[in-house]
Order: structure tokens, then sequence, then C-alpha cells
């Protein structure tokens, strides 16, 4: 048995980075392909999650990220401190919303029923975007595609939070609607897919710059991407 266990090969893991902090998340609205640039304490957030990184998480073998830019460059801060560059991985990019983009959470849950409507139906895409169930095979098989390349590594990647929790759902009980948990801004998560999909970690925020409210630091309230509350997570 022990030899037998000695000879599997390592599963590769992936450590899960939500991206900085933007000005969406300060103003409750959604931004999913529209391109945001973290806020400076976005910027504060993502050197924080690259020195936590870098102490506990090495070695690392490769960064990829979402291409859009609060991904990419919280994962450039990443990467620097770990002497990489990251690669950008357009499966990783958040839920479009087409039309809907830039509307409240409070308008997309009271008037638009967007996250009663997401859970009650896999393929929900009236706002000419993507459906949930699109998003959760888009960042799943991201996931699949970069494990295969990096066999028995640990790889960082940057996403964003709805996508990330539609995944999760899909990934661990084969159910997209069924993970209402946000990663914060910046959070760490670890996960593996072989030989079946398990999550080691999950939002680990130890490392992260207090929120000041005073400053305007501090986000609004997000639900889940399926969830039926309209103030359910932190961001």
């Amino acid at each position: 048995m022990y030899a037998l266990r000695s000879m599997e090969a390592a599963p590769t893991v992936l450590t899960i980075v939500r991206h900085g902090q933007t000005s969406a998340n300060l103003e409750g609205v959604w931004h999913g392909s529209t391109n945001t640039p973290l806020t400076e304490h976005g910027r504060h957030q993502a050197a924080a999650a690259a020195a936590w990184i870098d102490a506990h998480h090495r070695p690392v073998a490769h960064v990829y990220a979402s291409p859009l830019d609060r991904a990419h460059h919280t994962a450039e801060s990443i990467a620097q401190s770990l002497g990489l560059v990251p690669r950008l991985d357009p499966g990783l990019v958040e839920y479009d919303l087409g039309d809907w983009e830039g509307l409240s959470f409070r308008t997309l849950h009271e008037e638009r029923r967007l996250f009663h409507n997401m859970k009650a139906d896999p393929h929900y895409r009236p706002h000419g975007g993507e459906s949930p169930l699109q998003v959760g095979e888009r960042l799943v098989a991201a996931f699949r595609r970069i494990a295969d390349r990096h066999p028995g590594e640990r790889v960082v990647v940057v996403g964003h939070g709805g996508a990330l929790s539609i995944a999760f759902g899909l990934l661990l009980d084969n159910d997209y609607s069924s993970w209402n948990r946000m990663m914060k801004n910046c959070a760490i998560s670890e996960l593996t897919l072989d030989p079946h999909p398990e999550l080691l970690s999950f939002n680990l925020t130890d490392h992260l710059p207090p929120d000041d409210p005073s400053s305007g630091h501090a986000a609004r309230k997000e639900p889940g991407p399926t969830s039926t509350g309209a103030q359910e997570e932190t961001p």
C-alpha cells in the first residue's frame, strides 16, 4: 500500500485568488465583462496577497489570470514577487451580463430578478450575455486545462468572484447554483481536481489590509451569484 501511494503523482494545486477591489465593488454595481481597474486599496490588497503567496505557497510554477485589468494587474503583482510573468486565459473572465452590465445589485435583484432566475434556469440569459451554466462550464474547462498543462505543480489562478462561485458549485456539488459564498477581494483559496475536485481552503483573508469605512475603502455587500438575497455576502 505504501509503495503504491508513493508512486501516485501529486495533484496539481490551484491557488485561487479573486482580484483586488474596484470602483464597482465600492458602488455595488455589476461589472462582469466591463473592464475596471483596481482602486488604490485594491492595489494594496494585491501586494498583500503577493507577499502571502510568496511566503506560504512556494514553489509556484506559473500564474494565470483573466485578461480583464482588475485580474491581470492583481496577477502581475503576484507574479512579480515570484519572478514570473502572468499568462492570460480568456476562459477565466467574469460573468458577462450583456445589456445589464453596470446595473446595481439592488436593481438586478429586485427589478430584474436576476439571481432568482439564474437559480431556476441554467440557460437564463435575456440580457444578451452568458447563462450561468455557460459561465460554470467555461471556468471548469479553464481550471482543467491549466491543471493538465502543469501536472503535480502549484499554479496561481486569478479570477472573479461571481464566475468562481458558480464554478465551485459545479465542480464540488455538480450544481452551479449551490455555492452562495463569495470570495472577498484578494482572498485566497486552494483547489485540486484529481482524483476528484477538493477545496483545500476557502476565502483566506488573514493577509489583507483592513477596510477603512471612513476612507471609502469598504465595499458594499454583494450577493452570491445564484443567491436569492440582495445583501448576503461581502466581496
